[in-house]
């Protein structure tokens, strides 16, 4: 199990965050532990999720088609950021 640190850009948070809560039975499904979600403290376009689960799922998920359609959908403006905490 690993603390994993996603972030991206996108265009307006408020408009965002309801793409990803519908979205949450992806990441339930793929076994992830969701422990924050918010904005970068400088900047509120600056998405910061925090998850417990497997790196090598996220890889797998974070290539799905569908996902990037829905990601585009919700307003996501740059490509993911990692970091993975190993525990």
């Amino acid at each position: 199990m690993s603390t994993i640190i996603l972030s991206h850009d996108v265009k307006d948070f408020a408009s965002w965050k309801p793409h990803y809560d519908a979205d949450s039975a992806r990441r339930k499904n793929a076994g992830f532990k969701e422990l924050a979600v918010g904005t970068q403290s400088d900047n509120p376009n600056k998405v910061i999720m925090i998850w417990e689960g497997d790196p090598q799922v996220l890889d797998q998920m974070l290539q799905d088609s569908e996902l990037k359609e829905k990601m585009e959908a919700a307003g996501v403006t740059s490509p993911p950021e990692v970091t993975i905490i190993n525990t």
